[in-house]
């Protein structure tokens, strides 16, 4: 922690502050009002203990890289001459000639997803005169506004809910800790909030506006863009939930419903499967060998380095990737994405809070589906159109990052997507049990 930031982040914090009040009468109402400030406010502490942590307990890793190997090193570049910052912002895969001195410093030239980071840092350092910690604030206040217009979205879906829709988007201490720093999970988190946002103004709303258009076009672009996979495993959800939308108002009975539910859904899967195939053909390093084979050698790289170093390591079980062991390790991926590490694994601190979390959510997973029963819990997923799209995106996602990351300190924080959504439908579903009781 610099000089800067001791007197740069305190301004940059009022600042924020002071427009997060003009723009709060805008975007609430009288219900969702009392969690604007609150919200914000824990985006904020985590974005401030996310800097903490890596500075001073694991002494360096990915948000400090790309302060000290990316922003600050456009920050010299500024200070040099601001035509070359401006060309480290804007390059491409080539180094840039008027600045190749500076951007070949930069550790992340060259990997488009992660020099997005490195871009939009080193803009908000020109600004904040290259203070980590009011860069980082910033990229709370970016991270807060995908996660209100989700909030907005789902609380206008589902007002009945309430503080408890607020609670699974708001307030989930691993969601509100991994996704507001200088990393991917922030950038992300926000584009799959205005993602869900505009997707549910344009087909439930039908706010078809040229705005809702740029912000889901936007938003599918910056997921497509710095994190595919999550982009992918949207895909099959939202194609279910436009079609869904439409469907349950075409077929009324619930029973015809259900006995067709499987055959669109494997419809949609092998849809994204010739996607897969057709994007394959266009890129080779997004063909489904490749993703494969990078899915395993991502998993045994994290896996080897924390046998080494004493780490938080994760098995499936085998080393098996072909078609059939992805198959079998389809329930695993899945269960370890959503409720591991358990209490037992726990080897540090930081890995106790995401046990703790994860327990937590199992009870709740358990006592929903206890009180629900399970076939009623599975046709309340599948009678709402919003929540099959949640449901498929759940099981899609979580058996992505759990078969190729091994890893729990990893996977905490690829997993934060994935989380408000699924509290979000479990707390729906008991609601609609409720409802259907009464």
């Amino acid at each position: 922690m610099g000089l800067q930031d001791l007197i740069v982040t305190p301004i940059y914090l009022l600042l924020l502050y002071a427009l997060a009040y003009w723009i709060r009468p805008k975007v609430t109402n009288s219900d969702t009002r009392k969690y604007f400030i609150p919200g914000l406010t824990v985006k904020f502490v985590g974005a401030i203990a996310l800097g903490f942590v890596y500075q001073f307990y694991y002494e360096g890793g990915d948000t400090m890289n790309y302060y000290n190997w990316g922003a600050k090193i456009v920050w010299e570049a500024f200070l040099d001459s601001p035509t070359k910052a401006i060309s480290l912002i804007t390059a491409g895969a080539e180094y840039p000639a008027d600045a190749f001195q500076y951007a070949s410093r930069i550790i992340f030239f060259g990997d488009l997803p992660s020099y997005s980071i490195v871009r939009v840092a080193g803009l908000l350092a020109i600004f904040t005169l290259n203070s980590y910690y009011a860069i980082s604030l910033c990229f709370a206040a970016i991270s807060f506004s995908g996660t209100w217009a989700l909030f907005y979205a789902l609380d206008k879906y589902s007002p009945w809910i309430g503080k408890w829709t607020a609670l699974a988007v708001l307030f989930i201490p691993s969601v509100f800790f991994w996704g507001s720093g200088i990393l991917k999970d922030t950038l992300t988190f926000a584009s799959l909030g205005f993602f869900i946002y505009s997707l549910l103004e344009i087909v439930k709303w039908k706010r078809v506006t040229l705005l809702n258009f740029i912000i889901l076009l936007g938003s599918t672009y910056v997921l497509y863009h710095i994190k595919i996979y999550i982009a992918l495993s949207l895909i099959p959800g939202a194609v279910l939930f436009i079609y869904f939308f439409y469907f349950s108002r075409a077929v009324k009975s619930t029973v015809m419903r259900i006995l067709l539910t499987p055959i669109l859904i494997v419809g949609v899967l092998y849809s994204m499967y010739f996607a897969a195939l057709k994007l394959g053909e266009d890129n080779r390093k997004y063909s489904l060998d490749s993703m494969i084979e990078t899915a395993r050698v991502s998993a045994e790289w994290l896996y080897y380095v924390s046998q080494v170093e004493g780490g938080s390591a994760y098995s499936l079980g085998d080393d098996d990737f072909s078609p059939p062991g992805l198959v079998r390790k389809f329930v695993p991926g899945v269960w370890v994405s959503l409720f591991r590490p358990y209490i037992w694994e726990v080897r540090n601190p930081v890995m106790l809070l995401t046990a703790i979390e994860s327990l937590l959510l199992l009870w709740l997973f358990g006592y929903t589906l206890v009180k629900t029963g399970f076939v009623s819990f599975f046709g309340f997923l599948i009678k709402d159109p919003l929540m099959s799209f949640f449901f498929l995106f759940t099981i899609v996602f979580c058996f992505a990052i759990g078969v190729s990351t091994f890893n729990f300190g990893s996977l905490a924080r690829y997993r934060i997507p994935v989380i408000p959504l699924f509290a979000y439908s479990l707390f729906f579903v008991q609601f609609k049990r409720q409802d259907s009781r009464r």
